[in-house]
């Protein structure tokens, strides 16, 4: 079980079973107990210590002496995984804006799906737009600077992070305003298919191409 972090219980995998069950790197409990207390676990490019500690969506893996990097993405059926990545894709993630709210000083708080809290200006500098919940942030690591804003619109690219589509991503073409009774629903088109999922679901990663590496 994870402790108390960034990353809700329901939605996370304590570093412990990272290190011994999604990578294999060590036999047991202890082992990979071992392997974290000795300093050389990363998220996000920040050694952790702790075997409790939550890894969740977009996180970035790295192991001291391991040079393959991974990040965390949902997949079809099964859940949360480690996927690969190069090297260049370790120094940012995307975060989903789940809250904001205006401070002191004209300046807007943005609240991102993994704990962090960020202030910015009102207005994006690059695009001219504001930051809404529900979008998403091309965040550097471990600098917490927004590289890039993605919108959750008709025409970006949105990967699917719960339900029955989970690890499903495609061109959004369609978003219902929802209801008291029913919930504001995307449609995507992938490469196969097209399908309608709760917006809540689903995280804008980018506008032509997707600004992570996600599998097919």
């Amino acid at each position: 079980m994870t402790r108390p972090g960034p990353h809700p219980r329901n939605k996370s995998l304590p570093l412990i079973l990272v290190v011994r069950e999604n990578l294999g790197y060590a036999r047991t409990a202890k082992e990979a107990t071992r392997i974290v207390n000795s300093s050389k676990v990363k998220v996000d490019l920040i050694v952790r210590r702790d075997h409790r500690f939550p890894v969740g969506l977009m996180d970035v893996i790295q192991i001291d002496g391991v040079d393959q990097v991974f990040r965390v993405l949902p997949k079809p059926g099964r859940g949360l995984s480690l996927s690969p990545i190069e090297a260049r894709e370790s120094g940012y993630k995307l975060c989903k804006i789940v809250g904001k709210r205006k401070v002191r000083g004209g300046r807007l708080e943005i609240n991102l799906h993994d704990g962090r809290n960020l202030l910015s200006d009102v207005k994006d500098t690059q695009r001219g737009e504001e930051f809404e919940v529900g979008g998403s942030v091309q965040l550097t690591l471990p600098i917490q600077k927004v590289a890039k804003y993605v919108s959750f619109q008709v025409g970006s690219i949105g990967l699917v992070t719960d339900g029955k589509n989970q690890g499903l991503y495609g061109k959004i073409v369609a978003i219902a305003a929802g209801s008291y009774a029913r919930p504001k629903i995307a449609k995507i088109e992938t490469e196969d298919k097209a399908f309608e999922t709760p917006a809540h679901y689903v995280m804008p990663v980018g506008i032509d191409v997707p600004l992570v590496a996600l599998d097919r």
